[in-house]
């Protein structure tokens, strides 16, 4: 079980895809404005970059990640929809394991409501950061992965 590459694949995928969501939030918007003022002739500007890098490094990322998983798990049913996270081989790590997604599932309790708090904040921030809510969203499974990491690497 390599915590360390199953973590930082995990996280790097979910950067790439908050970033590729930022660039899709910035056309969306200008969308909104083609709507409302209705102009005769308009553009919308959609930035590849985060987009590409997160069907590319991503996919080459969770291309690893499957190979890695389809090498351990019997049927390819399982490969794709379980996580490399759950890599357990005998009892012992399936009972480190089931504490991980406890602790991660306790943190969730503390973690919405702060996240709801965070929210609050959108109308004080939407002029300097547009694209707030979609980064405090984004934290949730952050939280999420970085908990369950911990735990994991705490009780291996």
């Amino acid at each position: 079980m390599n915590i360390r590459r199953n973590g930082f694949i995990t996280v790097t995928v979910l950067v790439l895809f908050g970033w590729a969501m930022v660039a899709f939030y910035d056309a969306q918007i200008q969308f909104a404005e083609v709507i409302k003022n209705q102009p005769s002739k308009w553009e919308i500007e959609l930035h590849l970059t985060p987009l590409l890098a997160a069907l590319l490094i991503g996919g080459a990322l969770s291309a690893i990640m499957f190979v890695s998983n389809r090498k351990k798990r019997s049927s390819l049913k399982q490969a794709f929809l379980l996580p490399p996270e759950l890599e357990e081989m005998d009892e012992r790590e399936k009972q480190i394991t089931a504490k991980a997604c406890r602790a991660s599932y306790i943190s969730m309790g503390y973690l919405y409501p702060i996240v709801t708090g965070l929210m609050l904040f959108y109308p004080f921030v939407n002029e300097m950061i547009p694209y707030y809510p979609i980064i405090v969203i984004l934290l949730l499974p952050f939280i999420q992965f970085v908990v369950y990491f911990i735990s994991l690497k705490r009780n291996y």
